[in-house]
């Protein structure tokens, strides 16, 4: 145990890791706080909304497909095949992004679009392309473990949004186009640093059409269950904004949102430094050993729900310092709010871990009842809690939904180590 302590101590990797993630973290509070200031809760109230499209088309089908690219990266790696599998997976990506083209253009010419919505159209379309694109070139070289160019890439991405938004803030008054132009060149800079290290991968030259239907295959083999409950892990997570927007306005839209998105911060960067760094090594180790993911799972799973428990408690007692520190004082109606979600959002990322040893087992399809009920209970319960109880309603939501996808979600891990144990795994 001391020995591997030792190789984590001086492991270059984890460093980059450990970098990456919190280039994320301070440029995400900072960001954070530049349009919690600059902005009025009425435009970030729409700039939630935005996001939450941008969310959807992410979901609908990407990060799915690009959770069967993490797992399949190692393995044509170790045959020697990469480039042609990197380049299959780039094709069918950008055949997806051309079938979202086509529909954009077809909502734009045909449905008759508000003038807010007209002028903001192409700059919330170029954002989502910019978005999966930069999505898919980092779930390639996290997979091939290239954190030095993550970080790096990361960190421009930030650097690059905390300025342009910060240089027109101080010279003009800020508006949400400012704010999306401004994501799709910090999302163009960081492509293009890690589209440079793949750049011997792809070529026309490793492309096939009987590779590409195999690879194809494989992926979505492994990500139709994800692609399926898509929609419904959209639900869970951006369904209470609309509600909002609709029973109240998009003031209550931004007040909920910013205590979210505070609430969901040290959760979700503990979450990405496991995802990032351990899990494709678990990947590469599950191909030659079986039970590395369940030995980490043990470990690390008590370790991360005494963190959590700890954050709670401590967020209960200065919960609004910490929103009028990393937000703004207009959102301290609502501070109350913040331990809650934390709580609920580090019950899901918990269960989230959880899961890694089956998506190790490709055994995604297992996920697909705990993935879609929580949407079922964020669509019909948002609808009854918001219009009957407000902003309360949009929490009463937001923990039923989390904590049931927690609860169903280790149920189901529960399960399948058991019948692993036994032996008699269907």
């Amino acid at each position: 145990m001391l020995n591997k302590l030792k190789s984590l101590a001086f492991n270059k990797e984890l460093y980059w890791t450990v970098l990456f993630q919190f280039s994320s973290l301070v440029g995400g509070v900072v960001l954070m706080k530049l349009l919690a200031v600059s902005l009025t809760t009425a435009e970030y109230g729409l700039y939630a909304i935005i996001t939450s499209i941008v969310a959807f088309v992410l979901m609908m089908p990407f990060t799915a497909l690009l959770q069967g690219v993490s797992r399949y990266v190692s393995i044509y790696k170790k045959k020697g095949k990469e480039g042609e599998f990197i380049t299959s997976v780039i094709v069918l990506i950008q055949m997806c992004i051309t079938a979202y083209i086509l529909v954009g253009m077809l909502v734009y010419l045909f449905y008759p679009l508000s003038v807010e919505w007209s002028n903001k159209f192409f700059l919330v379309l170029l954002l989502a392309i910019s978005e999966v694109f930069k999505i898919m070139f980092r779930a390639i070289n996290n997979a091939n473990r290239e954190r030095k160019n993550i970080a790096i890439s990361v960190f421009v991405e930030f650097a690059s949004k905390i300025t342009l938004v910060f240089i027109i803030h101080m010279s003009t008054s800020l508006n949400i186009n400012d704010v999306l132009i401004a994501f799709v060149i910090a999302n163009i800079l960081s492509v293009i640093i890690m589209l440079n290290k793949n750049r011997d991968s792809i070529s026309r030259s490793n492309f096939s059409r009987k590779y590409f239907d195999i690879h194809t295959l494989r992926t979505l083999t492994f990500s139709y269950p994800l692609i399926l409950w898509g929609g419904f892990g959209w639900l869970r997570d951006m369904s209470n904004r609309w509600y909002l927007d609709y029973f109240l306005g998009k003031e209550e839209v931004a007040l909920f949102t910013m205590i979210a998105s505070l609430a969901l911060i040290i959760p979700l960067a503990l979450q990405g430094v496991i995802g990032s760094f351990f899990i494709p090594i678990i990947y590469q180790k599950e191909n030659d050993k079986k039970g590395v993911a369940e030995r980490f799972l043990k470990l690390v799973i008590p370790i991360l729900a005494t963190v959590f428990l700890i954050g709670f408690i401590i967020l209960y007692f200065i919960k609004d310092f910490i929103v009028v520190l990393f937000t703004d004082e207009k959102y301290l109606t609502i501070s109350w709010m913040l331990p809650w979600m934390f709580l609920a959002y580090s019950f899901y990322v918990l269960s989230m871990v959880a899961t890694y040893e089956l998506l190790s087992d490709k055994q995604t399809k297992k996920l697909l009842l705990s993935s879609i009920t929580p949407g079922v209970i964020a669509f019909f319960g948002g609808y009854y809690f918001i219009k009957n109880n407000g902003l309360e309603g949009a929490l009463y939501n937001y923990m039923l939904t989390y904590l049931s996808y927690s609860l169903l979600t280790f149920s189901v891990v529960v399960k399948y180590n058991i019948k692993k144990k036994k032996g008699f795994l269907s």
